[in-house]
């Protein structure tokens, strides 16, 4: 079994939003250019109601999504996300595009319903949360193989408690320049666009975009496992 990573999105106060129209299509736009490079199996679309969805090879690339999507849209509009890992099946199909199914999208749903329980909790700034599963029952190294992977999500999330908490304190300029950087702008080429000097982009690397980058990495570190290219038997 060939493991994805489901992405569900949604709206954060979509009923507060005073143009939805132009909003959708600001979200849809953003998603898009966010999934560049990435090498998604399948790009991100739009689904019914206020939610989109995606599909991503590995946990690093799904997970680099969901920042540079926080980074790159206006700071009146927000998304949260739930990614969940295990087999994604097709089952049907709907206007040429396959309709998917399977564990990957159920655990994306529970994820995303853990960040909109953190949100309730009083962590208002929690906007992603992932669902690994507790391994495949008929796994030859049995329940440790379950405790790592529970494990493994618990740092995770923590990870990404951190990484959310410091993009919601940005101000907006700061997170479009974060942004540019992590689609792969050198400074110069990130502060041309915004109008700033080279010296000012510099700055905020080392200074409030610093935990950002950290916590980034030690995602980055913590998601190289590799399943994304694994076959469970």
């Amino acid at each position: 079994m060939l493991i994805r990573y489901a992405v569900i999105a949604d709206i954060v106060g979509s009923r507060a939003l005073p143009d939805r129209v132009q909003a959708q299509r600001t979200f849809t736009d953003v998603l898009v250019r966010a999934g560049e490079g990435l090498n998604l199996p399948r790009s991100p679309y739009a689904t019914v109601g206020d939610e989109f969805q995606a599909v991503a090879d590995s946990l690093g690339a799904a997970l680099t999504l969901t920042l540079r999507t926080q980074l790159l849209l206006p700071g009146v509009l927000s998304l949260r996300f739930g990614v969940g890992a295990g087999e994604a099946r097709d089952v049907g199909a709907n206007d040429g595009a396959p309709v998917q199914d399977g564990p990957a999208w159920w655990l994306a749903r529970e994820a995303i319903d853990c960040a909109h329980a953190a949100q309730d909790a009083g962590l208002g700034f929690v906007r992603t949360r992932v669902r690994l599963g507790a391994g495949a029952p008929e796994d030859p190294a049995g329940p440790a193989a379950c405790e790592n992977v529970r494990e493994h999500e618990r740092v995770t999330n923590a990870m990404l408690t951190l990484r959310d908490q410091a993009v919601q304190r940005m101000r907006e300029r700061p997170r479009r320049l974060m942004g540019r950087l992590l689609m792969g702008a050198t400074q110069v080429e990130a502060a041309g666009a915004e109008g700033v000097t080279q010296s000012a982009v510099s700055a905020l690397v080392r200074g409030t975009g610093a935990g950002l980058l950290e916590a980034q990495a030690l995602l980055a570190a913590v998601t190289d496992d590799r399943r994304g290219r694994r076959v469970l038997r």
